[in-house]
C-alpha cells in the first residue's frame, strides 16, 4: 500500500492538464474516425487498428485485448510505474508541484489563512444586510426570500470606503493580504480601501463549499452593474462555477442547468429548481466545461435572450460539444432572462421551456438560418456550405437525420450535400464507431457484475460484508479495491482519492476508472441487482467448477478408479442442475 497520499484536487488539476490524447499521441500514432481517435494497440500485436481514445471522456480502450482506463494508467501500464510514479511524471509534464516542500508547506497554510479571511468577509456582509431594513426590502421586492438570503449567505458591502478593512484587521488579518484577496484596493499613491461598497453580496463557494471569492450588484443603475473579485491564490473564475456545490448537494437531477447570472441562479433554486450553475461573468472555459462533464449527464444552455446573451450561447456550445457533454438550449422569449421568466411563470413554466429544449444541432441549425434568405439561390447554397462542415462531425445515425432536415429546409438534394462534403459513396463508414474488420474482445459477464458490485460498495459501503463480501470476488484487481473500500476510514482524505492512491498497479488502477464508468445504480433497484450480479459471478464459477470436474473424472477413468468417478459424476450431475437454476 502507498503511504503517500495525493489529495484528489491535486489528481483531478493533474488529469485536467494532461490531455488523454496528447499523452498518447506521443508514443502511439492516431487518427480520427467519427469521434474517436485509433491506432495500433501498444499492448498486443496487431495489424488493424482496434486502439481506441475517447478525447471527451478522457479514457482509451482497445477492442482487441480489453485493455483501457484513463491517462494515469496509460502512463502505468506503458511504463511499468506505480500509481504515484505515473502521477510525478504527468505533474512534471504539467509543471505542478507534486510533493510539499516546507515552501509548499508555508504556502498551504497561508492559503489557509485566505479561506478563513473570506468566510470572515462573508459573515460580516451577511451581518451588515441583516441590520440594514431598506437593503433587505430592496431583495424583497426583487422576490428573494429570508430562507434564500440565508441558504446562499447573500450580504451587504456598507456604503464605506474601509469599513470591511476595519473588521478585517480587527480579526488580525494582515492588510496585505487583504489587498492580495482583492477584498481591498491600493491606489496608486498607497491608500487602501474596500473594493466593495454599497453593492449586494454574493459569496462564490468552491465545490467544496469553501467560500473563494464575491460578486456584488448595484442597488441602482451605477455602472458597472457587477463587480467581482479579482483573480487571487485562491480564485481563478475560469476553473469554478458559481452554484455547483449547492447543485451536489440539493439535486440529485442528473442535469445542469447553465445560466449567466446570480440572480437568475437564485431566482431558479428558490422555485424550486436546484441543478442550476452559472459561469461566474465569464466566456465558458474548457476546464469549466470539464466540470460540467464530470458532474452531469446533460447540461441545458439558459442564457439571455438578447444578442450577448445568444452569442455566448453559441461559445459554451462549442466548448462542451469539445469536451463530448450531450446539450440541449433553452429558449427563452425576447427580452427576458431566466430570473424574470421564473418570477412571472413559476416552477411549472420554466420546466415547459426544458421539455421544449432544442438538441444542440436543431439550434446550430436555426443559428445558420440567421440573416439568410432561403428563397434565394445564394441564401440556400450559404446555408448548405456552412451546415456541411457541422454534419461532417456527427456520427453516421445523426448525419441521416440532419440530411434530411438540411435538404428539405435548403431544397438540395441529400445526394449533392453527400457530394459536397466528399462522400459521394453514400455506403461511407465516414463516422463508424470503430474501424472494419475489428475482432472485437468480448468482456466475460463475470466481469461486468464484479464492476457493478463494486460501484455500488464504492456509494454505499453499509452493503461490505453484509450483503456482499471478498469471496464473491474472482479478478484479483477487484480482491485488492474490495479490501481497499474495506480499510477505508472517513477523514480529511476523500474515498475516491483515497481508492485512487491505493490502486498502486496498472491492473487495480484500470479497473478502478472503469468500474467509474459503470452506470449509476438506482437506489429503488439495487437488492435486486445485488441478486442478480451474485448470480451471474456464481454461475461462472459454477462453471470453472463444471470443467475442473469434468477434467478429474476424465483422469479417474483413465486410471481406473471408477469408483471415484462415480462420486464425482454424481457431484457434477448435481452441479449441473444448480447451473440449470441460473
Amino acid at each position: 500500500m502507498n503511504a503517500l497520499y495525493v489529495s484528489e484536487e491535486i489528481i483531478e488539476k493533474i488529469k485536467d492538464s494532461n490531455d488523454i490524447l496528447d499523452v498518447i499521441s506521443e508514443t502511439v500514432p492516431l487518427k480520427k474516425s467519427g469521434r474517436n481517435y485509433w491506432g495500433l494497440c501498444p499492448f498486443h500485436n496487431e495489424k488493424t487498428p482496434s486502439f481506441s481514445v475517447t478525447q471527451d471522456k478522457q479514457l482509451f480502450k482497445c477492442f482487441g485485448c480489453g485493455e483501457g482506463g484513463n491517462v494515469i494508467t496509460f502512463i502505468m501500464k506503458t511504463r511499468n510505474l506505480g500509481f504515484n510514479e505515473a502521477l510525478r511524471i504527468l505533474a512534471e509534464r504539467a509543471n505542478i508541484p507534486f510533493e510539499e516542500s516546507p515552501e509548499k508547506k508555508r504556502e498551504k497554510d497561508r492559503l489557509e489563512v485566505f479561506y478563513k479571511m473570506h468566510v470572515d468577509a462573508a459573515r460580516f456582509f451577511f451581518q451588515n444586510l441583516s441590520n440594514n431594513k431598506e437593503v433587505r426590502e430592496y431583495l424583497y421586492k426583487r422576490g428573494i426570500k429570508d430562507q434564500t438570503i440565508r441558504s446562499f449567505g447573500l450580504g451587504y458591502a456598507l456604503n464605506s470606503w474601509d469599513s470591511l478593512l476595519k473588521y478585517l484587521r480587527s480579526r488580525r488579518y494582515k492588510e496585505e493580504d487583504i489587498v492580495k484577496c482583492g477584498l481591498a484596493t491600493k491606489s496608486e499613491k498607497g491608500k487602501v480601501y474596500d473594493r466593495f461598497r454599497n453593492r449586494i453580496i454574493f459569496p462564490v463557494f468552491d465545490i467544496r463549499g469553501r467560500v473563494i471569492a464575491f460578486g456584488a450588484r448595484v442597488l441602482d443603475d451605477t455602472k458597472p452593474k457587477y463587480l467581482n473579485s479579482p483573480e487571487t491564490p485562491i480564485y481563478n473564475k475560469g476553473t469554478h462555477l458559481y452554484g455547483l456545490n449547492f447543485a451536489k448537494k440539493n439535486s440529485k437531477e442528473t442535469s445542469l442547468i447553465m445560466v449567466e447570472g446570480y440572480m437568475d441562479l437564485i431566482s431558479l433554486s428558490q422555485a424550486g429548481i436546484q441543478n442550476v450553475v452559472a459561469s461566474l461573468g465569464t466566456a465558458l472555459t474548457k476546464i469549466q466545461g470539464r466540470l460540467l462533464r464530470r458532474n452531469s449527464e446533460e447540461v441545458y444552455i439558459c442564457y439571455d435572450a438578447d444578442t450577448a446573451g445568444q452569442k455566448a450561447t453559441v461559445r459554451g456550445l462549442e466548448i462542451l460539444q469539445a469536451e463530448g457533454v450531450k446539450v440541449k438550449v433553452v429558449q427563452i422569449s425576447k427580452g427576458k432572462d431566466p430570473d424574470d421568466y421564473v418570477r412571472e411563470e413559476g416552477k411549472e413554466g420554466f420546466l415547459k421551456l426544458l421539455e421544449n429544449a432544442l438538441p444542440l444541432m436543431e439550434y446550430k441549425l436555426i443559428q445558420e438560418k440567421e440573416g439568410l434568405n432561403l428563397d434565394s439561390d445564394e441564401g440556400r447554397i450559404t446555408y448548405t456550405k456552412r451546415i456541411a462542415e457541422i454534419l461532417n462531425e456527427l456520427d453516421p445515425i445523426e448525419k441521416e437525420v440532419y440530411l434530411q432536415k438540411v435538404s428539405e429546409d435548403a431544397g438540395i438534394s441529400e445526394r449533392a450535400i453527400r457530394k459536397y462534403m466528399g462522400n459521394q459513396n453514400e455506403n461511407s463508414t465516414l463516422g463508424t464507431p470503430y474501424p472494419e474488420n475489428l475482432t472485437v474482445y468480448i468482456e466475460q459477464g463475470h466481469v461486468k457484475a464484479e464492476r457493478s458490485l463494486l460501484k455500488i460498495l464504492s456509494e454505499n459501503r453499509s452493503y461490505l460484508n453484509e450483503r456482499i463480501s471478498l469471496s464473491d470476488f474472482i479478478v484479483p484487481a477487484h480482491q485488492k479495491i474490495y479490501r481497499i473500500l474495506e480499510n477505508y476510514e472517513n477523514g480529511e482524505i476523500s474515498l475516491q482519492s483515497y481508492v485512487l492512491s491505493q490502486c498502486d498497479d496498472a491492473e487495480s488502477s484500470k479497473e478502478w476508472t472503469l468500474i467509474g464508468q459503470v452506470a449509476e445504480i438506482p437506489e429503488v433497484d439495487v437488492e435486486v441487482l445485488i441478486d442478480d450480479f451474485l448470480k451471474t459471478i456464481n454461475h461462472y464459477k459454477g462453471k470453472i467448477k463444471q470443467k475442473k470436474l469434468q477434467q478429474e473424472i476424465k483422469a479417474l477413468e483413465k486410471a481406473g478408479n471408477f469408483e471415484e468417478s462415480v462420486k464425482l459424476a454424481n457431484e457434477l450431475i448435481s452441479l449441473q442442475k444448480t447451473l440449470g437454476r441460473y
